[in-house]
């Protein structure tokens, strides 16, 4: 993978700063509908620059964040340096506790591309959760139409420092399930700055279903993340509710 946004942390906060207020929001409706409260501990898994996991311990919330990208993390202890931030694969995550949430955003989990390390990070997720705890799961959801991939093809940076756009191409391998994401990072006068490119594992909602429940978890819900109403998932993200019911 090469990503612009994770080498220069400061942008990628630019970039996302819309998507992070839709994710807490999500979140915060959740935690009341099957908590009836704020959790008091929270894991954010793939924690990124720590805006997620940052609101909720501003709320009083005892949150962890956990990321495997040195300068996402070095970004989010900056911005918020009362809160415990942790560089690991979240496919081996022994952080030594459980807690009564746990939140996955920003494609993390589409990041893995074999059901094995799938399933290993579910597992792992699993056992950093209370009894009935809460997760709240985000992934790429693999469109039933070849020629529809919703997520974004355009990008852009406004900032003093920089103000640059970017597009985005797309290309699905259906027998693997691997999208090919490539970007092209253009400056204001048009010159080319930097084209980045990554892979994304894509599942169908069923397949989610299946690797959650083989985790321990029962699921809530599956709906698209921007449509919760919309069953064909248009905006090509998938998010997951379901609770921590058994031990892997």
């Amino acid at each position: 993978m090469r990503n612009f946004l994770y080498r220069n942390p400061d942008l990628y906060d630019e970039v996302y700063a819309g998507t992070n207020r839709l994710d807490t929001g999500l979140c915060e409706r959740a935690f009341q509908q099957y908590l009836g409260r704020l959790p008091g501990s929270l894991l954010d898994v793939g924690c990124g620059t720590g805006e997620d996991v940052g609101h909720f311990a501003r709320q009083g919330v005892a949150a962890v964040g956990v990321d495997l990208q040195p300068l996402m993390l070095q970004r989010a202890k900056l911005k918020y340096p009362d809160v415990t931030f942790t560089e690991a694969d979240m496919r081996h995550l022994d952080l030594g506790r459980r807690f009564e949430a746990v939140i996955s955003f920003g494609y993390a989990l589409s990041n893995l591309h074999t059901d094995t390390d799938i399933a290993a990070t579910l597992h792992s997720i699993a056992r950093h959760c209370t009894p009935g705890a809460l997760l709240i799961l985000e992934a790429l959801a693999l469109p039933a139409d070849r020629a529809v991939i919703g997520l974004p093809r355009h990008f852009t940076l406004d900032t003093p420092e920089l103000r640059a756009r970017a597009s985005a191409r797309y290309d699905l391998d259906r027998r693997s399930r691997l999208l090919h994401r490539r970007r092209s990072w253009h400056d204001e006068d048009g010159m080319l700055l930097e084209e980045d490119s990554a892979r994304f594992r894509m599942l169908t909602p069923a397949e989610l279903r299946i690797h959650l429940e083989r985790a321990g978890f029962d699921v809530l819900d599956v709906h698209d993340r921007e449509h919760p109403d919309r069953a064909d998932m248009p905006s090509g993200v998938m998010v997951a509710l379901a609770r921590y019911a058994t031990r892997p």
